[in-house]
């Protein structure tokens, strides 16, 4: 009985496996990486497409953007590569066609509940001036600064530390198109 090349039987039925023939490669020694890392600890924050996510509810289309792919920590002016991300979002609100919309803007819970109401409507206002200056909403189009009042994942951890992951994904600007008007 033969079962394949790499094995034969052994008298009395039992398989003995043949070595291999040919030469082994050695394995070198690790080679270091090289080119730039990630610091332990650093969020990496996606850009483009990558930072907008769309979620369909009743009467509503919503467009979330991280905050941190367009402002700086505590910042409402946009940082340089802002610009990829919003104009990947502008043809996502060219397809809710004439649907009114409203520009939100969130914060995390770092700061008080005035700092953060103004800082949210600021960062509204920002994004709304690059989009309506790029034609993708009207130059009038409302917004709303929420500041922490609606957190979409936790500032802390269940042990009371801070989460920083969790405040990332609470800095964010929403656009939300009313589907059903």
């Amino acid at each position: 009985m033969v079962v394949g090349a790499a094995a034969q039987t052994a008298p009395g039925g039992s398989y003995q496996i043949q070595q291999p023939k040919g030469t082994w490669q050695t394995p070198g020694p690790i080679q270091q990486p090289t080119g730039p890392w990630q610091k332990p600890g650093d969020i990496q924050v996606p850009t483009g497409i990558q930072a907008v996510h769309a979620e369909d509810q009743p009467c509503a289309r919503r467009l979330s953007v991280l905050g941190d792919a367009l402002f700086a920590f505590d910042k409402s002016d946009l940082h340089s590569d802002a610009e990829e991300t919003l104009a990947a979002v502008g043809p996502e609100i060219a397809k809710a066609g004439a649907h009114p919309l409203i520009i939100e803007g969130h914060t995390d819970a770092i700061g008080s509940d005035a700092y953060n109401n103004a800082l949210s409507l600021k960062r509204a206002e920002t994004v709304r001036e690059w989009l309506g200056s790029h034609r993708f909403v009207r130059v009038d189009a409302p917004i709303k600064g929420y500041g922490k009042t609606r957190p979409v994942a936790p500032n802390q951890t269940p042990d009371g530390r801070d989460d920083p992951e969790g405040r990332q994904k609470n800095r964010r600007v929403d656009i939300v198109i009313d589907t059903c008007h």
